[in-house]
């Protein structure tokens, strides 16, 4: 009976131990598992732009909302909006944004209004939001990075385009010369130039890549084909050019007066003239020619006249 009750006592302090000892690797997991879903974690869980696109000046407003992803409220949150070297400047504020509370997994919606500074090159720049905030255990913070794409602006400025040629007439090539000024921030690219028009042909020019603040030429020759009647003509240059992401623009201007390019009927005049002039003077030249001739032909036949009378008499001395 004593061997039985030692055994069941041995037994029993061997369940005992191994519970407590699974009791020792569970509970701090739990407690390690409870305390992560307690401690106050706030992060940026959304956020959008006023503005489609930014340039270097532009003011905007950033709209963001921050997420309690705890069970636990947390409470003097403050929030500070910040780019690193203060390429965004806050409008009206010291960029911070000040919270009482926010509930366990709930989230609040705030905003801020900055400016990008003017000089400020085409690239995505950094921004910061950074969050301060306790609860009844202790204090926190956290911060989120976004990137905010600054674009800078195309245009470009086309001086007066000038046609070479004074008089027009049906078939002469017409030069056009002009000149494109970037006066934009952004460099543009892929810049070429078509004419075209009612009375005149189609041609065209590439000029290339302009950065900003350069210029870059256009020299077009083409005809003109057919001649003027009326009064109102579309003779004109479309000018196309692309931003570095590809987007095309295109620029357009109207030739001569408001479109209208004089075209003459072709001046045959001259050509009839110098033909008739070219006539005269082989003529005049053919009759010269035969009295040249027949003045030699007088004179040889003098020479020889006169030497074989000389011969004659030369015999007869003899």
């Amino acid at each position: 009976m004593k061997r039985i009750n030692n055994r069941f006592l041995n037994k029993s302090v061997s369940i005992l131990v191994s519970l407590m000892l699974l009791i020792t690797l569970v509970v701090p997991l739990i407690v390690s598992i409870d305390s992560q879903a307690m401690t106050p974690r706030v992060m940026l869980s959304e956020y959008s732009l006023s503005a489609d696109e930014i340039y270097p000046g532009d003011s905007f407003t950033i709209n963001f909302k921050l997420k309690n992803t705890s069970k636990n409220q947390i409470m003097n949150l403050k929030c500070t909006v910040s780019s690193d070297n203060g390429e965004f400047i806050p409008v009206d504020s010291t960029g911070s944004i000040y919270v009482a509370e926010i509930k366990g997994e709930e989230e609040v919606e705030l905003s801020m209004d900055l400016t990008a500074i003017k000089k400020l090159s085409e690239k995505s720049y950094k921004l910061t939001i950074k969050t301060e905030y306790e609860d009844w255990n202790g204090k926190y913070n956290a911060s989120d990075v976004i990137y905010i794409p600054v674009k800078l602006k195309t245009e470009v400025l086309i001086s007066e385009t000038y046609i070479a040629e004074e008089e027009i007439r049906l078939g002469d090539n017409i030069e056009i010369v002009s000149t494109i000024n970037n006066i934009g921030g952004a460099d543009i690219y892929k810049v070429q130039a078509k004419c075209s028009g009612d009375n005149i042909a189609d041609a065209n020019c590439y000029v290339g890549n302009i950065a900003s603040g350069k210029q870059g030429n256009i020299d077009i020759i083409t005809k003109a084909t057919a001649v003027s009647t009326k009064s109102t003509y579309d003779n004109l240059i479309d000018i196309t050019y692309e931003d570095i992401d590809g987007n095309e623009y295109k620029e357009r201007v109207y030739l001569g007066n408001e479109g209208r390019i004089e075209v003459l009927e072709q001046d045959y005049s001259d050509i009839i003239k110098v033909k008739e002039d070219t006539s005269t003077g082989m003529t005049n030249n053919f009759k010269l020619l035969i009295v040249l001739g027949c003045v030699v032909v007088l004179v040889l036949f003098f020479v020889i006249k006169r030497f074989i009378k000389r011969r004659r008499l030369e015999k007869e001395f003899d």
